[in-house]
């Protein structure tokens, strides 16, 4: 069967799915307690759904409006939605085929981090409004892209999970702007060191905040309000560095990505392109060419005048 043959059988199949229904799917993600993940692609007609837990919600492709704590709201691709146990969500009208992802916390979790932040509960969020919570809606975006991959959770994203819980909680809540503890710039600065100190070893989010005299959520939110960055994107800067400097002395990439405590040459490979802007290979090519005498300077240390 020739070509158009095939972009019929498609057409036809994605058309079967849209009478079918909206794809949803659900899953938990392996290590990370206390939290749900549901995701819904393609639909366009109205649905409602009842929230059992607190509900962190990215709006990815398409426009609806919805009903929402008595009035109907109009939320886009790079919007947020927040939800609360015994809320009902209604949609009204579809304006483009939505496909949204949410991650369903449980009252204990979310509970306690508000305890922790000094957020009042029970925990009560406000609309978010588009731009009202740029770092919020940023975070959650990054956080269900990275949890959409269904890997294993790594303390890079358990951290991410908690910064985005964080957020959400100090911004977006009724009295929920919740200044840094005084305590945050000591706290940030044992932080640092301790990172510093570790370079090269499995770091967890509970052991540095216990050694900073923090908690978690303080201390991630202060981390990033101080240095720019939170503590694992800091400290996977420092094992960039490091990599550069063993690079430079002849290291090859699997080497040096196992010095500095990464995984394998991939992730070396994926971070320092990121950060540095090319590739560990390029960069080790680089030095070794600066490094290397050339055959003018060679000739004249073999005869000197």
């Amino acid at each position: 069967m020739g070509r158009g043959s095939a972009r019929a059988r498609e057409g036809t199949a994605r058309r079967r799915s849209r009478e079918d229904g909206p794809r949803i799917e659900h899953w938990r993600p392996e290590g990370m307690e206390g939290l749900r993940m549901f995701r819904v692609e393609d639909m366009t007609g109205p649905l409602s759904s009842y929230s059992e837990s607190y509900g962190v919600v990215s709006i990815l492709q398409g426009a609806c409006d919805g009903w929402y704590r008595g009035a109907v709201r109009t939320v886009a691709a790079g919007g947020l939605k927040l939800k609360e146990p015994g809320e009902v969500h209604r949609h009204v009208r579809v304006h483009a085929p939505i496909t949204l992802q949410g991650a369903a916390f449980t009252a204990d979790v979310v509970e306690e981090a508000a305890r922790t932040l000094g957020v009042p509960r029970p925990v009560h969020f406000v609309p978010v409004e588009g731009g009202r919570a740029p770092r919020a809606t940023a975070l959650a975006t990054a956080m269900h892209v990275a949890l959409a991959a269904r890997g294993p959770v790594t303390r890079e994203l358990e951290a991410l999970v908690i910064e985005t819980l964080t957020e959400v909680l100090t911004t977006c809540t009724e009295r929920g702007e919740v200044r840094v503890h005084e305590r945050a710039p000591r706290a940030v600065r044992r932080a640092r060191d301790y990172l510093r100190a570790h370079v090269s070893e499995p770091v967890t989010l509970d052991a540095l905040a216990a050694h900073a005299g923090a908690d978690k959520f303080h201390l991630i939110r202060a981390f990033r309000a101080e240095l720019g960055v939170p503590p694992y994107e800091y400290l996977t800067h420092l094992r960039v560095a490091r990599a550069a400097e063993l690079l430079a002395t002849g290291m090859t990439g699997a080497e040096a990505a196992h010095a500095v405590g990464l995984f394998d040459e991939s992730q070396l490979h994926r971070h320092f392109r990121r950060i540095l802007g090319v590739t560990p290979g390029r960069f080790a090519r680089t030095m070794q060419r600066q490094h290397r005498p050339s055959s003018a300077r060679v000739a004249g240390l073999a005869c000197p005048a």
